[in-house]
């Protein structure tokens, strides 16, 4: 694991993109996607992007989740549990802060 990173603003960008795709997913379909996969297999994004985060390797990976908890995959995460209240949100699956205090999981 290399101490190296993508700019955090890369980051951001890429999940911003993801949920842009979601947004015209549920505005076309009435319904957040089933998991990130339908998202691109819809054709709504292209690929689910790769990030790269300080601690983690690079990544393109999803863990689907019951709900925001985050696991410290370093890649990203998706609440797929219909029951939850967070079902459809796409999240920074990280536990560690990014400077100036803030964590990528608070995305």
């Amino acid at each position: 694991y290399a101490r190296s990173a993508m700019d955090p603003a890369e980051v951001i960008r890429k999940l911003s993109g993801i949920r842009v795709a979601a947004a015209f997913f549920r505005l076309a379909k009435g319904r957040p996607p089933s998991d990130i996969g339908e998202l691109v297999r819809s054709g709504n994004l292209e690929a689910v992007p790769k990030i790269k985060l300080k601690w983690h390797l690079a990544s393109s990976k999803v863990r689907n989740a019951s709900g925001p908890e985050v696991s410290d995959t370093g890649g990203w995460g998706y609440v797929n549990d219909l029951k939850s209240t967070a079902f459809g949100s796409i999240f920074i699956d990280c536990v560690h802060p990014y400077g100036k205090g803030r964590y990528w999981s608070w995305f």
